[in-house]
């Protein structure tokens, strides 16, 4: 309990210390105890933060504490920030941290915002707001132009506003306009992997380049996900072709899947494996069938492909559909139309259909009678 060893280290001389205490009581200094208790840091946290930031009273970490108290940073977001970024506690609370906290307000994020925006990057409270945040915020909406969709930005990928803009950012922009693609599809980009754009302009024309060489035609949004895909380090794009190996699947076909839908391997492993093995072990689909509708494994598992699977099945069982009715077409439909061509029309065929979409009743409870739907096709 670290407010227990405060006191053996604090102790007047002569009273009653541990040798513990005596040992460690000349590494301890008033900046550890402060982020001990005021911070929330670890004894050995504080020690090592303590060696990049000094200070010998409270006065003026406690405004900085204060002020990011009032703005929605609760105590973990604080420990988190002050472990990243020390020399906050420095900071002149009102002249310089409390405008920059209020420009992020005034653009749309709320205090619920800030202090997990500045966890994620906390570089942003030493930034200049004058030189660096206004114009970096202006450039990203001169982009976006909705001011929803740079709040989005901000959340995801906060770093944006620390980069070099006219080194990288600018010039990848440019090169993407250069090759025809339009506006709403640089703002999609940007929106949804603001860091691809950060990427150094050379590494970035290289991953442009090799997209265009597989034949992605910028006026796409096959050629976003691409761009995407290709942006990951190598480590992780070989490891997801190896994810999509465990299945069976041959490069060739990895490769196919990806021309087709290049946002495959822009999927986690954990959604590769559940869906896979959804689909081929429970749906008795076989691997080269989701090489041909990879779009299938981008849906969510709980929420559309699971429930409308089981309606699926169990139609098939009683023989309300035919065998060769497209899975795929059942998954992608819209909500309106799955919900009203297989659960409504055939509610009163099967009254636990209802029920079965909503996810009340799952595999386990129909798993012996999904055994019987065997062989089928379902593409």
């Amino acid at each position: 309990m670290p407010h227990l060893r405060l006191l053996m280290y604090f102790a007047p001389k002569g009273s009653p210390a541990t040798k513990e205490g005596e040992e460690q009581q000349e590494d301890f200094s008033f900046t550890v105890s402060y982020l001990i208790n005021s911070c929330g840091l670890s004894l050995e946290t504080a020690k090592y933060v303590s060696k990049r930031v000094q200070f010998e009273t409270p006065e003026g970490p406690n405004s900085v504490l204060s002020l990011l108290r009032d703005n929605g940073f609760t105590d973990t977001h604080i420990s988190k920030v002050v472990k990243k970024l020390p020399r906050v506690l420095l900071s002149d609370a009102k002249r310089t941290l409390l405008p920059k906290l209020e420009f992020f307000r005034s653009v749309g994020l709320s205090k619920a915002d800030l202090g997990s925006m500045f966890v994620e990057n906390p570089i942003l409270l030493h930034c200049s707001l004058k030189d660096k945040l206004i114009p970096r915020y202006n450039f990203v909406k001169s982009v976006l132009v909705l001011d929803e969709k740079v709040v989005t930005v901000l959340k995801r990928s906060t770093w944006i506003c620390s980069k070099d803009l006219e080194k990288n950012v600018i010039p990848n922009i440019s090169l993407l306009r250069g090759l025809g693609m339009s506006q709403p599809f640089i703002s999609a980009l940007m929106t949804s992997n603001a860091h691809v754009l950060c990427r150094s302009a050379e590494k970035f024309r290289e991953r442009v380049e090799k997209v265009v060489e597989m034949g992605f035609s910028p006026s796409t949004t096959k050629f976003v996900w691409a761009i995407v895909a290709f942006n990951f380090r190598e480590s992780t794009f070989k490891h997801k072709m190896e994810v999509y190996r465990r299945w069976g699947w041959s490069d060739d076909e990895i490769w196919s899947a990806f021309r087709k839908r290049p946002i495959c391997m822009c999927l986690s492993e954990e959604k590769i494996m559940s869906g896979m093995d959804f689909f081929v072990n429970k749906m008795g689909c076989h691997y080269s069938d989701i090489v041909k509708y990879p779009h299938l494994l981008f849906y969510s598992m709980e929420k559309r492909i699971i429930p409308r699977c089981l309606v699926f099945k169990i139609l098939l069982l009683k023989g309300l559909i035919t065998k060769d009715f497209s899975l795929s077409t059942v998954v992608k439909s819209t909500e309106k139309y799955f919900y009203d061509r297989f659960v409504i029309r055939y509610q009163k065929d099967v009254p636990q259909l209802l029920s079965i979409y909503q996810g009340k009743i799952g595999f386990q409870e129909l798993g012996f009678l999904l055994e019987d739907v065997s062989g089928m096709k379902p593409f």
